[in-house]
């Protein structure tokens, strides 16, 4: 059976792109930095980064070059991969984004320095405090409404996932006060 390529770039796909946006990496770098970093999330294994970057390299969004200060082979992305990163990053956030991928939302905003402007940031971030807070008060109507029928371990561990978005949103109040800043 001939496996199809996916047309619509990974969340590992992604995180590859922005690593070698900022500088090229030889495959055993970026398997490195997925291994040592919050990175991991998306794949750490040669299993997937390694048929990750062949799939990138067919589709031209990155191309192994023979690097002339250390004479490796490093990725290095393309125009293309270019444009299809910047445009993923300031693609506008939905409460799907906010409820299954927040992750995902803090690895684009990781990667903004570089494709983002001052103004695109803020927009990003001022819809994803605006989303979490929505979010927030959705779960928490949720747990008054069904904490009483929920089992003990359950309801505990939805308590968890309450506090973790809390302190995204922290996080995200305070960044956006950092970013204004700069402005």
């Amino acid at each position: 059976m001939k496996k199809t390529t996916p047309k619509k770039p990974t969340s590992l796909d992604f995180a590859i792109l922005g690593l070698v946006s900022h500088q090229p990496l030889s495959g055993y770098g970026i398997r490195k930095i997925f291994e040592t970093t919050e990175m991991g999330n998306f794949g750490t294994s040669p299993g997937t980064i390694y048929p990750a970057l062949k799939r990138m390299q067919k589709l031209m969004l990155v191309e192994n070059l023979t690097s002339k200060t250390d004479n490796k082979n490093k990725f290095h992305i393309t125009i293309k991969g270019k444009e299809l990163l910047q445009n993923w990053l300031v693609r506008p956030l939905e409460m799907i984004d906010v409820s299954r991928k927040r992750e995902e939302i803090i690895l684009r905003f990781a990667f903004m320095d570089k494709y983002s402007s001052q103004k695109q940031k803020l927009v990003f971030l001022e819809s994803f405090h605006d989303l979490l807070t929505i979010y927030i008060k959705q779960l928490l109507d949720y747990h008054k409404a069904e904490n009483l029928q929920m089992p003990l371990h359950g309801r505990l561990s939805f308590e968890h996932g309450i506090e973790s978005y809390k302190a995204t949103l922290k996080w995200c109040k305070k960044t956006l006060l950092v970013i204004k800043k700069m402005t």
